[in-house]
């Protein structure tokens, strides 16, 4: 990993080393780091993006820093590039000449600094009525909370038919399961079965994400998810956040799920460098690389 010197930007989130691992690549100007990782495709070309299970690099800061770091990323030598700038972007820094630029999106809730978070109704009567029936949350930090979470992660990923790269995803979670700006939310039935997790990370610029999440098919996980979920940013509030980020999702259905917390559509900038004959050749990653928000 090429480390520069030490801030707090790389003591938290996604350009901390401990998300970043042994293939991490970090930028750093001023107080703000974002963190990238060199990899390569199918072992033949070099590939530069956004850190595994990272929702963006972690760009922050005024528009001459994002310029400076955005530069360091875009002239280091890789064939591949896919970036993903995050929502606090500036919106007239444009892409390099030659790469492709593609908005995608997340979706927030915000607060006032010294005020709650605003819910919908339903999602408050809905996570009432798993408490009420005798489901419970825990707020945890411990290794077995985590397993939970891989777990769960695993299992809603194979339910889908998606891959869930269970290896790395451990890897990844060993990491930050010892992270003071990590925690795990859990959501028990009245048996006392685990039905809904999370995982969730805090940036350093007050931000709480929706990392990883899954659940059990049962009659009560969809209530203990919102449970799990509400819990999770009452968590964050204690914690002095003030943005909680559900991620984005291209599934329409999950992205409904996080709108009826109250969470606004947010955009996000992908920027895609490739050879003209990438596109030819590999049409289906070229697909998903490239993918827009349905919102824009």
């Amino acid at each position: 990993m090429a480390l520069l010197a030490s801030s707090p930007s790389q003591q938290s989130g996604f350009a901390s080393c401990a998300w970043l691992g042994d293939q991490g690549v970090l930028f750093q100007c001023s107080d703000v780091a974002v963190g990238l990782t060199k990899t390569s495709l199918k072992g033949i070309f070099s590939l530069l993006c956004t850190p595994p299970w990272a929702l963006h690099i972690g760009l922050d800061g005024n528009q001459s820093t994002q310029r400076t770091l955005l530069s360091q990323c875009t002239t280091t030598s890789s064939v591949l590039c896919v970036l993903d700038l995050g929502p606090a972007a500036h919106e007239n820094i444009q892409a390099p000449q030659g790469w492709c630029e593609v908005i995608r999106h997340t979706r927030q809730c915000q607060r006032p600094a010294h005020g709650v978070w605003s819910i919908g109704k339903s999602r408050q009567k809905q996570a009432t009525r798993f408490l009420q029936d005798e489901g419970s949350i825990d707020i945890r930090q411990d290794e077995d909370a985590w397993t939970a979470v891989m777990s769960l992660h695993k299992l809603s990923r194979a339910r889908k038919s998606l891959a869930h790269h269970g290896k790395e995803l451990a890897e990844l979670l060993a990491r930050l399961k010892s992270q003071p700006w990590t925690f795990a939310v859990l959501a028990h039935d009245r048996e006392g079965h685990c039905v809904a997790s999370g995982g969730f990370v805090v940036l350093p610029n007050s931000t709480c994400v929706y990392a990883f999440g899954g659940q059990v098919r049962s009659n009560s996980s969809g209530r203990a998810s919102v449970a799990m979920l509400l819990a999770a940013m009452e968590e964050a509030k204690s914690r002095g956040c003030t943005t909680f980020d559900f991620g984005g999702s291209q599934d329409v259905g999950v992205d409904q799920f996080y709108a009826e917390f109250g969470a606004d559509v947010v955009p996000m900038r992908r920027w895609v460098k490739a050879p003209w004959w990438f596109q030819k050749c590999f049409p289906a990653l070229w697909s998903t690389w490239t993918k827009s928000s349905p919102h824009f």
